[in-house]
């Protein structure tokens, strides 16, 4: 299991990328522990939920239940 401080490491990131996005840049990279993944604005709802992801594994880690819905994954309705 991976530990927290590394998690919210990641989420950093993963956040930052996310933002970036939103902003305009056309590719963005993440670091997570030996593996890097680049998004694009055609994936960036799977940024999205990799972020949803580790939030709950930051959650679940610390004996929490996550957020109910995460900022970052949009509701279709």
């Amino acid at each position: 299991m991976t530990d927290v401080t590394s998690l919210e490491a990641w989420l950093a990131d993963a956040r930052a990328a996310h933002h970036a996005l939103q902003l305009g840049r056309q590719t963005v990279s993440v670091r997570f522990g030996d593996r890097v993944v680049e998004y694009a604005p055609a994936n960036a709802q799977a940024l999205a939920g990799y972020i949803a992801s580790l939030e709950r594994r930051i959650a679940a880690a610390r004996g929490r239940r996550g957020p109910a819905v995460s900022p970052y994954v949009r509701t279709i309705g």
